[in-house]
């Protein structure tokens, strides 16, 4: 037995240090160290023994193990399996020596022994059986073939190698095939190695290495012309691998170019895949430099990729390099980031040399845009997350506020380009293109798109995009401008992105929201596609109103002087359409800007009246009526009196302030001539209270019927300078509805009877009066009986509904005023002559009828006295029967309330009586619940359920509210 050393680790030159003649008397076949002990396993004729590294002194020996064939021994069981002809026996080595545990039969002599997991795989010269070491169950794995020896070959703990005529299969532990091919050979392998990730066998004239994971191609990496070879043994720790050859070429060692020269080699030719996955078996012990190599890799690769079409491939590839940034990916596409973008952030673009790559064009250019859009979402919404999570002083300063834009924008081309983000903090979510675009597109319409400068903590990553392994490292080594800078950058190639892309909304979407879009190169691009209402919400969010709503209005009304023609959502935005958009825009906007709104009203109220109306009634915060009448007075003047109503309504406006405008609106417009409709009337100037600025307007078909219902229902009409107005004989009713306003009920009920002649209008004014004392004494407002006041005050001492009056007296004064009307002497005279019923007058009968029908309403002390002696008694009859019913239900109801409230007080007392009689008793030892010191002699208070405190205690904790 030789004993070999090395100068160093890493050199190939081995010296012989010590020679052990008598290391063993016969013929060594098989050798392994077990490295956890520093000991050496060895079989020979005479067994396995165990001997000491390096002194190689004998330990001990398994017991019953002469001539056998193989063993395999289990590092991490301590476990060692010895074949002996047809038997394999199981040994636990314990530390000291080996113990037997179990003996099991084997068809054949075993050629090959293996562990794998808890079984064994055994070799035989017909085929490959595996064992359970724990029942000695066997099952056949695969036939050996037309290979003379069979061969096991282990890979890691879960897999191994066996050797098939001249292919070796992948076996999992299980037993099953686990890779699909297996490694073809030029020949019968007499012996197989593995020096991850390479397969090395022994072949009959020379030696081969194979890789083990690129089988497609055969994977033929290295081919050796070392002869005679019989023994191959590797190392797992080094990778290197040890050859025996007979003759005197002795022991040949072969070792492994490190990974990351293979890998640099293999990426000059160009097979990128098979270089990465080298880098992978050095993850552990990767460098810097390694990781920048596999960096620089992945970008080669992925522009590799993108060159020859597979964009989807490309870009994933660019994104799985930790140095991918939006400034690579967009290097790819000059169309989506121009010079004057790209140049402040060139500097973001990897050290490596990478190779040129034309951009495509056609339907290629589309598919690829498509392709990269996800990743710029996915770059913008890290960044979005990043800039959230900065402090606000290290957060990149606008170049120009909305306020100051919207100030300066004076045409559609605004002079100075806005490249900071303008628009209001918000969540917002970037949308993508729909059906017909690819899973990928689709998917975008979710991604997040939350602006940088809003500061959103959204980190998702877009479909297909990889995590980012550093991006954080990235971006905290920028400056606040310059992720503002990359922030502009990537915003504008989305624009464009979508251009490119067929129109489904997303652009729309996208620029309706906050955003860091370049204003002069956004701009450019959306009107050379003719995409003017995304230009719009560009403008929007810019705060470049004046130029917005110039664009509206070009749309709107003169499409065809525009250079391109429109296209997209801006195709239809024509006639009524466009004033819609530009309505909903200017209610966005707001009643802050009253200038703009009042250079822009007039063409909107020009096209669509209607539209003009519901900007001003939806504006929040709304504009004062002060601003609005004047603009409806101008272009829809029979828009102002609808304006106050829907302004009153909503409570946008003070009905105490403007029902007097609105009343004077509908006024003015009934006293218009009917000739008179396109020049307004002028108000004489006696009367200029009843004016007061207010807009001239056609009069509405149901002005009549408003006025008189505001007049009805109003409490802030200023009558009296209504009544100036109006002329004697005209508007009778209204006239009467102003006086009710004045309290001149006479006057009211004076025209309802003897100008109208309308009984109906007259007892419906005292209806109403009535319900509306009814409903002022519901909520608190008391009044005394009529009956009652009468005897106070008398009649005539107070008018019927003013404020200390009943409104049963309304009806008083509607008897007094028909009777007024019929000469009494006249009708008594009629009546003897007639003798009938049909002599009696008609205000007679009006006046019978009212009093039967409002018998409940009206006082029978006081309505009799007003009658004449000469009504007959007949028409009284209905009256005076339910008077006296309404009295006697009054008086039993009274009854039923005084036995109540007789009955609670007897209950009251009986309380009463119980508290009286309640005893306390206080001894020497009863303490106050409060302080806990005891009663003794003082006041103390007594609480219904039995503690006692001190007056005093008592009242302090009253006092703190604590009781």
């Amino acid at each position: 037995m030789l004993l070999a050393a090395s100068s160093a680790p890493t050199s190939s030159s081995w010296q012989v240090v010590k020679a052990h003649k008598a290391f063993g008397r016969k013929y060594v076949s098989q050798l392994q160290a077990i490295r956890q002990a520093t000991l050496l396993l060895s079989l020979s004729e005479d067994g396995v023994n165990l001997y000491t590294i390096p002194q190689l002194k004998l330990t001990c020996q398994a017991s019953r193990t002469r001539y056998a064939s193989r063993f395999a021994w289990s590092e991490d069981k301590a476990m060692l399996c010895v074949a002996i002809k047809r038997k394999i026996i199981q040994f636990h080595y314990d530390g000291r020596e080996f113990v037997e545990l179990k003996e099991y039969s084997a068809p054949d002599t075993p050629q090959a022994l293996h562990w794998c997991g808890d079984a064994i795989c055994i070799g035989l010269k017909n085929n490959y059986q595996l064992m359970q070491s724990s029942s000695g169950v066997t099952s056949e794995v695969a036939p050996t073939g037309k290979a003379t020896q069979a061969c096991v070959t282990e890979i890691s703990k879960s897999e191994f190698l066996i050797s098939q005529d001249t292919t070796s299969l992948f076996l999992g532990a299980n037993g099953k095939l686990s890779k699909r091919p297996g490694i073809t050979w030029s020949d019968t392998p007499v012996a197989v190695s593995f020096s991850k990730p390479y397969a090395v066998a022994v072949l009959p004239g020379h030696i081969e290495v194979r890789s083990t994971h690129r089988l497609s191609d055969h994977g033929l990496v290295q081919s050796l012309p070392i002869a005679g070879t019989h023994v191959l043994t590797a190392c797992q720790s080094t990778g290197r691998i040890f050859v025996a050859a007979t003759g005197s070429d002795g022991i040949h060692q072969l070792t492994p170019v490190p990974f990351h020269e293979q890998a640099c080699a293999l990426a000059d030719m160009h097979q990128f895949a098979e270089a990465l996955t080298l880098l992978t078996y050095a993850a552990e012990s990767q460098s810097e430099a390694d990781r920048r190599l596999e960096d620089e890799i992945n970008l080669r690769y992925g522009h590799h990729l993108f060159g020859k079409g597979e964009y989807d491939e490309g870009l994933a590839q660019m994104g799985m390099s930790s140095s991918s940034n939006p400034v690579t990916l967009l290097h790819l596409f000059p169309s989506l980031a121009s010079p004057n973008l790209l140049q402040p952030v060139s500097h973001l673009l990897p050290g490596a040399k990478l190779p040129r790559v034309a951009e495509p064009s056609g339907e290629a250019y589309v598919q690829a845009v498509t392709t990269l859009l996800p990743y710029l979402l996915s770059h913008r919404s890290r960044l979005a997350a990043f800039t959230a999570s900065q402090p606000a002083s290290t957060k990149p300063a606008t170049s120009t506020t909305a306020s100051q834009a919207a100030s300066t924008a004076a045409s559609t081309t605004p002079t100075q380009p806005a490249t900071a983000s303008q628009a209001t903090t918000g969540d917002r979510a970037a949308a993508a293109s729909e059906s017909g675009q690819g899973a990928s597109e689709a998917d975008v319409a979710d991604a997040p798109s939350t602006s940088y400068s809003s500061g959103m903590g959204e980190g998702e990553e877009g479909p297909g995009s990889p995590v980012h392994s550093r991006p954080h490292e990235f971006l905290a080594g920028l400056q606040p401008e310059q992720r503002h800078r990359l922030a502009v950058l990537v915003d504008t190639a989305i624009l464009k992105a979508m251009l490119a892309m067929d129109d489904t909304g997303a652009l729309l979407r996208f620029v309706q929201r906050s955003n860091d879009i370049d204003l002069r190169e956004g701009e450019a691009a959306l009107r050379a596609r003719g995409r003017y209402s995304e230009l719009v919400a560009l403008y929007q969010h810019r705060g470049q109103h004046e130029a917005a709503l110039d664009l509206l209005h070009t749309l709107t009304s003169s499409p065809q002087d525009l250079p391109v023609p429109p296209s997209g959502a801006a195709a239809e935005l024509r006639d009524l359409t466009g004033v819609w958009a530009a309505v909903r825009y200017l209610v966005a906007v707001g009643g802050t800007q009253t200038g703009l709104v009042k250079r822009h009203a007039g063409w909107i109220l020009t096209v669509d009246p209607e539209a003009g109306l519901e900007m001003f009634t939806e504006m929040q915060p709304a504009l004062p009526p002060d601003s609005v009448l004047p603009i409806l007075a101008g272009h829809a003047p029979s828009l102002c009196a609808t304006y106050l109503e829907s302004a009153i309504s909503q409570g946008s406006v003070s009905a105490q302030e403007y029902n007097i405008y609105l009343a004077q609106m509908y006024l003015q417009s009934l006293l218009e001539q009917p000739d008179s409709e396109k020049q307004q009337r002028t108000v004489s100037p006696g009367q200029e209270a009843a004016h007061l600025g207010t807009p001239a307007a056609a009069a509405p078909p149901d002005a009549d019927a408003k006025l008189k219902r505001l007049l009805r229902s109003s409490h802030f009409i200023d009558a009296e300078r209504l009544l100036k107005v109006i002329p004697h004989n005209s508007l009778l009713e209204v006239q009467a509805l102003l006086h009710k306003h004045l309290g001149n009920h006479r006057e009211a009920l004076r025209i309802y009877l003897e100008v109208l002649h309308d009984f109906q209008l007259a007892e419906e004014y005292c209806d109403g009066l009535y319900e509306e004392g009814r409903k002022a004494d519901r909520n608190g407002v008391h009044r005394l009986p009529a009956s009652l006041q009468a005897k106070l005050q008398g009649v005539g001492g107070q008018e019927a509904g003013t404020p200390g009056g009943s409104g049963s007296d309304l009806y008083l004064l509607l008897i007094e005023a028909l009777l007024e009307q019929q000469d009494t002497d006249d009708a008594v005279q009629a009546a003897q002559d007639a003798g009938s019923h049909a002599g009696v007058s008609l205000e007679w009968q009006r006046v019978a009828e009212l009093l039967g029908r409002k018998c409940d309403r009206i006082d029978a002390v006081q309505a009799l006295p007003l009658l004449p002696l000469q009504m007959p008694l007949r028409l009284l009859v209905p009256f005076l029967q339910g008077s006296v019913r309404l009295v006697v239900e009054q008086a039993r109801n009274a009854a039923v309330v005084r036995s109540l409230r007789r009955s609670e007080n007897l209950q009251i007392r009986e309380d009463l009586t119980k508290c009286k009689q309640r005893s306390v008793l206080v001894t020497a030892e009863r303490a106050c619940l409060l302080c806990h010191r005891r009663i003794a002699n003082t006041v103390f208070v007594a609480y219904p359920d039995g503690p006692l405190a001190h007056y005093s205690c008592h009242k302090k904790q009253a006092g703190s509210g604590q009781l």
